[in-house]
């Protein structure tokens, strides 16, 4: 059985460089074919199998910014919710 994890507002290391804290995030464990990892201190390191914003006003940020540095480390799927006030 595939063993898929779920974490609200971790912070991911998915580089050397890059620390981002997604609103939601799934991952396979490795034993099971996923590319992240916890390490030692509990982050999540590597490319994630799903990363999720939901955004008001941030949605520049996450698009324009946050994107290629997921697409760079891998990460499968990057959603971004974008709500509205009212």
């Amino acid at each position: 059985m595939l063993s898929v994890e779920f974490a609200d507002n971790a912070t991911v290391r998915l580089d050397a460089e890059n620390e981002l804290q997604p609103d939601a995030l799934l991952r396979f464990r490795a034993e099971d074919g996923g590319r992240s990892r916890i390490s030692d201190d509990g982050y999540v390191e590597g490319a994630l199998e799903l990363a999720v914003e939901i955004v008001l006003s941030s949605a520049s940020y996450d698009l324009h910014d946050k994107l290629p540095v997921y697409r760079r480390a891998g990460v499968r799927e990057y959603l971004v919710w974008q709500i509205q006030e009212q």
